[in-house]
């Protein structure tokens, strides 16, 4: 059975998670890697939610330059993951309530 490549992109994007920890240095890194498994296997492998992944791998890429800058610590950093994910489900949905935005200071829109 055909899979449209969900299996490979998902042992693609785990290896990013234990190749590059969260971590100021390695944080852009491992949300470049993601996005990079995401872009090669396309949205066949990804699923109903594609465009849904890549909006979440955009805000990921900016968390992970502000980790990395240390704009945001890892802890700021994973509640701003956090917060991304459950917005940008919310948007697709539109049937959960609206998430409310961390605290987080540096957080850029």
């Amino acid at each position: 059975m055909d899979d449209h490549g969900k299996g490979a992109m998902h042992a693609a994007t785990s290896r990013c998670f234990s190749k590059y920890p969260l971590a100021k240095g390695t944080a852009y890194k491992r949300f470049s890697c993601i996005y990079q498994a995401h872009s090669q296997y396309g949205p066949d492998a990804m699923g109903t939610h594609a465009a849904l992944l890549k909006q979440i791998d955009q805000a990921s890429l900016r968390v992970g330059l502000d980790i990395d800058s240390g704009v945001l610590s890892v802890a700021e950093g994973e509640t701003a993951l956090h917060w991304v994910t459950r917005k940008a489900y919310y948007q697709a949905s539109q049937h959960a309530s609206p998430p409310e935005h961390p605290k987080t200071q540096g957080l850029r829109k």
